[in-house]
């Protein structure tokens, strides 16, 4: 048992200082300032359930980015809605593709007839690439611009910066907001940094047609973004990071909705983790491809956050026999760490507030930035234990902002 802790205490360790070794690597920006003529031409793509309360706003937002409006088309996918969502979407003009099954109701299952349906899967589409965005999105003028650079510089699935477009709400907006600045500096900046893979958020994301002909589009989990993401790597394919473009999101306004939501995701994550960390580790060693080793490491984050809840009660409630030199340290000395454990949760929201210079509306919640992130645990096991649960669950929007609301209330 002593040897078993041992080496429990080592696997603890080891995985905490690899991730820490993330957080460094994203003190720093990339800079990526490169402007090449408008050539692309895109088919932008937006998945919608029922969401009549935000796409006209969205579709006015996509009509005036800056880009060649010959360059582009607007499709907004009214998937098994019940609301008005394709009857506004042709009123601001997108073309409409109305799918209705109601066996297959996800957001993967939607992007799938989209993709196919226009050509990209089969390989006979007349755009070079797929901008994806949800309904209750804004998005950044020089979006497209971006992804042209990018696909130009020979990037096929590039990932932009994801906000909020109301991050000063309450306290569950602002610690979810949080939570994604976060991802974006020091998980995804910090990958792209040093040339490993970042992964797809879901929105925000631009993918060539070549390599959805390549890769085809066929996700069965409940986070199709962060599934696609896997299934390319193991073609070879990695996914790059946008920090120069920005799309805005809509964060749940009550903490239930976010746990919905959240629940959801944690579903998705463990499902993808459990169905591609062995093979990615497997690939990873035997092609010698870091991208891939580091995708395996990451996607265990979730299991490791549990596992290290289990063992933390353990060790407090049985130190006989669950005994750790390490925690035992902790514990004798509980003075100093009692003034240094609680600044600890706060470092990283502080932190990138500061390094992205944001705007500081919503700093005044991040007294409940611990409160939301812990929860997590919880929302975990709730997902491992229902895990079979494939129902998707949708988010409800309903904070119908324009680009000029944004611009006004965020100071962006």
């Amino acid at each position: 048992m002593k040897l078993l802790n041992y080496v429990i205490d080592i696997f603890l360790i080891g995985y905490s200082l690899y991730f820490l070794a993330f957080v460094l690597f994203g003190l720093f920006t990339r800079k990526y300032n490169d402007f090449k003529k408008p050539e692309k031409k895109f088919a932008v793509i937006v998945p919608a359930h029922n969401e009549e309360k935000v796409i006209s706003k969205l579709i006015n937002n996509l009509y005036k980015l800056d880009y060649p409006k010959k360059l582009y088309d607007i499709f907004v996918i009214a998937d098994n809605c019940q609301d008005k969502t394709a009857e506004i979407a042709r009123k601001y003009h997108a073309n409409v593709l109305e799918r209705t099954n109601k066996l297959q109701k996800s957001k993967g299952y939607a992007l799938k007839f989209a993709l196919q349906k226009l050509g990209f899967t089969t390989g006979n589409s007349e755009y070079d690439a797929a901008a994806i965005f949800d309904a209750d999105n804004l998005v950044q003028r020089n979006f497209l611009h971006v992804m042209n650079n990018r696909l130009l510089k020979d990037e096929k699935i590039i990932q932009a910066y994801v906000d909020a477009k109301n991050p000063a709400d309450n306290w569950v907006t602002a610690t979810f907001a949080m939570m994604f600045w976060i991802n974006d500096r020091f998980n995804l900046l910090s990958r792209y940094n040093i040339g490993l893979s970042a992964v797809l958020m879901g929105t925000g994301m631009c993918i060539s047609a070549d390599t959805l002909e390549k890769t085809g589009w066929d996700t069965s989990t409940l986070t199709e973004d962060l599934e696609y993401s896997v299934q390319a790597l193991f073609k070879g394919i990695k996914t790059s990071f946008a920090r120069e473009t920005k799309i805005f999101d809509e964060k749940p306004l009550s903490f239930r909705a976010s746990c919905r939501q959240r629940l959801r995701w944690g579903r998705g994550q463990l499902s993808v983790a459990f169905k591609y960390v062995p093979g990615l580790l497997y690939q990873g060693f035997k092609r010698k491809n870091l991208a891939m080793l580091d995708s395996g490491f990451r996607l265990f984050q979730q299991p490791f956050i549990m596992f290290y809840a289990v063992m933390t009660l353990l060790r407090l409630s049985f130190p006989g026999i669950f005994y750790s030199p390490f925690f035992n340290i902790v514990l004798k000395n509980i003075k100093p760490m009692a003034v240094v454990m609680p600044v600890m949760p706060y470092l990283l929201p502080t932190s990138v507030f500061l390094l992205d210079k944001l705007s500081f509306k919503s700093f005044k919640y991040i007294i409940f930035f611990p409160l939301f992130m812990y929860s997590w645990v919880i929302i975990l096991y709730w997902a491992l234990l229902t895990l079979n649960e494939k129902h998707w669950l949708p988010t409800t929007h309903s904070r119908s902002l324009s680009r000029e609301d944004l611009l006004k209330d965020t100071g962006i």
